[in-house]
């Protein structure tokens, strides 16, 4: 026969099976209520220390002085590029095989290019006359009038270039 009636372990008074409650979570109940099971608990961990020997380091809080950083002091990688990734150590390393056409596009000469183009132009789409404004962000590109990828030799030429918000640089690539 299923009990049905159990006697609490701080309270001693007696609880009945709620309707609710599986018959695993009945088994293992041994308390009336939710405070009767807090009593009980600090009943039992009094003295008990529950560190596990774990650094408990908390939102905030601050690690030791002797691992910090002192003030002026930086990391000995800071600006510098991580040798234990860098070149034939890299798992992307393909030969040092680099596309010329992806070297031309992302070096330093070609972003100086493109700050040139855009003082020139105003800093404004030579198409719709958009610029930068406050509460108005404008995206600006430098458009190759012949293609950047299939005239090697036009690549920093100024008059090959003219600058475009994206939106119209968008719809001059994308339109049908």
């Amino acid at each position: 026969m299923k009990q049905i009636e159990k006697k609490c372990e701080v309270c001693e008074k007696f609880f009945e099976k709620k309707i609710g409650c599986s018959e695993f979570n009945w088994i293992r109940q041994k308390h009336c209520s939710r405070s009767c099971s807090a009593k009980a608990m600090s009943k039992n961990n009094k003295g008990i220390c529950s560190n596990t020997g774990r650094t408990h380091i908390k939102k905030g809080q601050r690690l030791s002085p002797a691992t910090e950083f002192k003030p002026g002091q930086e990391s000995w990688l800071k600006g510098k590029k991580n040798p234990h990734f860098t070149g034939l150590n890299n798992p992307r390393w393909k030969g040092g095989v680099t596309p010329l056409n992806k070297k031309d596009r992302w070096s330093v000469e070609a972003k100086n290019f493109r700050k040139e183009i855009f003082k020139r132009d105003e800093y404004t789409c030579q198409h719709c006359r958009r610029s930068r404004k406050a509460g108005d962000r404008v995206i600006l590109n430098a458009h190759h009038l012949k293609s950047f990828s299939e005239h090697k030799k036009l690549r920093f030429v100024k008059s090959n270039v003219i600058t475009l918000c994206k939106e119209c640089h968008d719809k001059i690539h994308y339109s049908l």
